[in-house]
């Protein structure tokens, strides 16, 4: 089952007690509702519902948040789960920023933060983050070590291990590091590392351009390119967590790509370094920046438009080895390169010409929050599932204990 799924809710509920089902149910919701409307949807009696709704008031898990006024009949009290049941907080390492949103289990955002990436090496950057989660806790009704559950998103390959974090050598640390230890360490939490393009696709998934998507790809291109890749609603991450590292596929004769810290054929460093090179611009000044030369080949210099050309055909390539492995309804181009509207244009029609089923191209609905957005649903999906799980065992002892 893929984060995403886990996240919405776990279908049935088989095997669960009725108070993990209606917990279940309501974690999923964005409005409270009635004990009735959770027994239709639980599909449990009412007076079974009535007792589990009871039973989590008790443990301060759900809260009754008033009664249902203006329709005809009796008023039904309403329910939904307390914003002191729990939260989690989505981390997003950049090359240029770290960002940190802290959330209540429910999902409603409680703060976010962003700053720009001071420090470099795992351990600096492990330091930084630490400091933004504590500061932002202090700023709301949370405590540090209240959040028990922290995703993380990582400019590397992570380690099926779950800690150690290859190539992330954006943020300045080339040699493999755990950045799982150090952070859980110093914030008393559970914390869970994913790729950064990888959590794109989940947050893609959740709140952006693929919510009605099963399978469909991410490619992200910035400073330089990767994909997070979902088939059948389960992101691939491959036997050494690489699935998705794009910028090795050898899409030219002369490719002797052999170290993760050479710029990326497709990525805007290696772009902007052609710029440079390039002769023809007027006055013989090149773009001193991606936005610059977009600019500048929208307005028709001949170097930007070849340019431009060039790397379309780049990502196009890329999109169709992805079409021709895993048959993907939508390609979703984001970054700061690979959103522009000139390149996904161009991509589009490429990829038409490329793939046997071609399909859609579209640009990124979540932006530069889209690895956010995605290490906040993986934290939400394992703190909900906790507190599920913490009701299965020795009834209301084991579930207090396991509240955050």
């Amino acid at each position: 089952m893929s984060d995403v799924k886990r996240f919405r809710g776990n279908g049935s509920g088989a095997g669960m007690s009725s108070a993990q089902r209606v917990l279940s149910h309501l974690l999923t919701q964005s409005q409270p509702a009635s004990r009735p409307e959770i027994a239709l949807a639980c599909e449990v009696s009412r007076p079974t519902v009535f007792a589990a709704v009871e039973r989590l008031t008790e443990l301060g898990l759900v809260t009754d948040v008033g009664q249902r006024v203006g329709l005809p009949g009796r008023s039904a009290s309403l329910y939904e789960v307390s914003d002191q049941a729990g939260t989690g907080v989505g981390v997003d390492i950049g090359g240029s920023n770290i960002r940190v949103s802290l959330t209540d289990v429910r999902g409603r955002q409680l703060a976010e933060t962003r700053q720009p990436t001071s420090a470099t090496g795992g351990a600096a950057i492990a330091r930084q983050v630490v400091h933004l989660v504590r500061q932002l806790s202090d700023t709301t009704r949370s405590e540090p070590g209240t959040s028990r559950v922290v995703g993380v998103s990582v400019p590397g390959v992570v380690d099926p291990d779950g800690a150690t974090v290859h190539y992330a050598w954006n943020v300045g640390q080339a040699e493999p590091f755990d950045f799982r230890t150090p952070l859980r360490e110093a914030l008393q939490a559970e914390v869970l590392l994913d790729n950064n393009v990888n959590l794109a696709a989940v947050g893609e998934q959740w709140q952006g351009a693929a919510q009605q998507l099963q399978t469909f790809a991410v490619i992200a291109v910035g400073a330089g390119v990767g994909a997070g890749i979902v088939h059948a609603g389960q992101l691939l991450r491959g036997a050494h967590g690489a699935a998705g590292e794009v910028a090795f596929l050898p899409l030219s004769p002369d490719y002797r790509r052999r170290r993760a810290a050479s710029p990326d054929e497709a990525g805007g460093l290696i772009l902007l370094r052609k710029a440079q090179e390039q002769d023809g611009w007027p006055d013989g000044r090149p773009p001193t920046s991606v936005e610059e030369l977009f600019r500048r080949a929208a307005a028709g210099e001949a170097p930007g438009v070849a340019l431009v050309e060039e790397e379309s055909r780049r990502i196009a390539a890329i999109a169709a080895s992805i079409c021709a492995i895993i048959d993907p309804e939508t390609i979703i181009l984001a970054g700061g390169v690979g959103a522009n509207e000139a390149l996904v244009a161009r991509t589009r029609e490429l990829v038409d010409q490329l793939a046997p089923f071609a399909p859609a191209v579209v640009r990124s609905t979540l932006g530069d929050r889209a690895s956010l957005v995605g290490a906040t649903a993986l934290a939400l999906g394992r703190a909900r599932e906790n507190l599920v799980a913490g009701l299965g065992e020795n009834n209301g002892a084991a579930a207090s204990e396991s509240l955050p």
